[in-house]
């Protein structure tokens, strides 16, 4: 999983995290600093082997989370991309 928040929250300086292990403990830190965190779903983009979510996150920032999947439709990557940390729409 990569996420420039990875850097803030992990205090991991490469924002990627390897492993469910990782990604778990990174979540749980994430919710217990946010525990009111809701998504507003604007549209779900379909790739081959791919989704993309774009919504509207934590403070009104719009973002978009790009999972890909093996043949199994496990996810096996996942990628977050967030408008600027100074914009308030």
């Amino acid at each position: 999983m990569s996420s420039p928040k990875i850097i803030q929250l992990a205090n991991e300086p490469t924002g990627t995290l390897r492993g469910k292990v990782a990604v778990e403990v990174y979540w749980a830190k994430a919710l217990q600093l946010t525990p009111d965190l809701h998504f507003k779903l604007i549209t779900i983009l379909v790739g081959v082997n791919s989704i993309t979510l774009y919504y509207q996150g934590a403070q009104g920032r719009l973002a978009a989370e790009v999972f890909h999947f093996n043949q199994e439709q496990k996810v096996t990557k996942a990628f977050a991309h967030y408008s600027s940390l100074t914009e308030s729409s």
